[in-house]
């Protein structure tokens, strides 16, 4: 019988760099330029045990800003390189990414659709299944927000919420639209969740 691979599905802002925080408008958002882009403290070290552990390291992330025209597609792929460099320096890599770049109200029409690929649906996360062959249940998925943890739960893949102010508080006042969906385990910081995976 052939052994499927184990895989590590990672959000990108907020899990693999940090959420940028706009001092002039007071605003907290994903990076919108490769200058804004700082990584989360812990990753590096994160992602190589768990290459180490035998996992594959796949990012699954939600990126509307094109459709919205809050990012232009240049900048979006200045960022995405500016983070494979990086982690290429860091002597670790992503095996695959797969993002999806819809908005149910995307001013740009191609981008404009309720898709099954924006989390909580699962689109992304199934084709990474399908393409890796992956098996779900030897499988993690770490997230910063609740719709990061409903796709990992419809999928049936084990999660870890990363500590996030806002969507802990998200995850008390919406237990009813979550219909008892909880992460597995909540962190603090990346360090707990390397700990997590190495107990596995």
């Amino acid at each position: 019988m052939v052994k499927k691979n184990k895989a590590l599905f990672l959000d990108r802002d907020g899990v693999i760099n940090k959420m940028f925080y706009n001092t002039k408008l007071g605003t907290v958002d994903t990076p919108l330029s490769s200058s804004q882009v700082e990584f989360i403290p812990g990753i590096f070290e994160f992602l190589k045990t768990a290459k180490k552990r035998g996992y594959l390291l796949i990012l699954i992330s939600s990126q509307p800003g094109i459709g919205i025209k809050k990012l232009s597609k240049k900048n979006f792929l200045k960022i995405k390189k500016k983070i494979s460099e990086t982690l290429k320096r860091k002597s670790v890599q992503f095996d695959r990414e797969y993002y999806c770049l819809h908005h149910p109200f995307a001013t740009i029409k191609k981008y404009r659709t309720n898709c099954n690929c924006r989390k909580p649906g699962t689109a992304l996360i199934d084709k990474a299944i399908k393409d890796l062959d992956i098996e779900v249940k030897k499988s993690w998925l770490v997230g910063d927000g609740i719709f990061d943890i409903m796709a990992g739960a419809k999928v049936g893949i084990k999660t870890i919420l990363l500590a996030n102010v806002n969507e802990a508080e998200y995850l008390r006042v919406l237990e009813e639209r979550l219909r008892g969906i909880k992460p597995d385990h909540l962190v603090k910081n990346l360090k707990e969740a390397e700990k997590i995976l190495c107990q596995d």
